[in-house]
């Protein structure tokens, strides 16, 4: 670990479940970000596990893939091309045909698109994540996914900081007791 753990310095990726980031803009509009001990900040404000149920045990990964939504579409494109054409659009020619299915697939190829842009972004390293925050802060959603150098985290908004990073495992502890929740759990 660095030197200075709550200062701009990143912790050492071994010891990233146990660290807040937190990204502030200064009245000047100056963007900075701090490491934070997880023990440092309050937790509770988050409210991301259900007080009533106390539920607690390991995380259940709800998607894993990656979808190829041009592979996708292609397939769903052949998928029609192959179907036989009803009486009502004999008249077709294969063109027209391939127009129609291609029109028929697009809009599940948006909504791919779409879903693919709400995945969890992954960085390899934490100034890559650091760098990207900074510049989307504005586009990204409370509740979201970030894997930082394989560590999750879940993007929130406490008062007076522009964004912060918890680590989804310090969310998931017996110890914090927060509602309404957003992270599956397994007993």
């Amino acid at each position: 670990m660095t030197d200075d753990t709550t200062g701009s310095s990143s912790p050492a990726v071994e010891e990233l479940h146990r660290f807040v980031l937190v990204i502030q803009e200064s009245p000047s509009g100056h963007v900075a970000h701090s490491w934070r001990p997880v023990e440092e900040v309050d937790l509770s404000q988050f409210r991301f596990q259900p007080r009533a149920e106390r539920i607690y045990g390991r995380i259940v990964l709800a998607a894993a893939r990656q979808r190829d939504c041009h592979e996708e579409f292609n397939d769903c494109i052949d998928t029609c091309m192959k179907r036989p054409l009803s009486e009502d659009y004999a008249h077709m020619s294969p063109g027209a045909k391939h127009d129609h299915c291609k029109g028929g697939c697009w809009q599940p190829y948006l909504d791919c698109e779409e879903l693919q842009g709400r995945r969890p972004q992954e960085f390899s390293a934490t100034n890559g994540a650091v760098d990207w925050l900074k510049r989307n802060r504005t586009e990204v959603l409370a509740g979201s996914i970030v894997v930082v150098a394989g560590v999750a985290f879940i993007v929130a908004f406490p008062p007076g900081a522009l964004i912060a990073l918890i680590p989804v495992a310090a969310l998931a502890s017996s110890e914090v007791v927060c509602e309404p929740h957003i992270a599956a759990v397994a007993p």
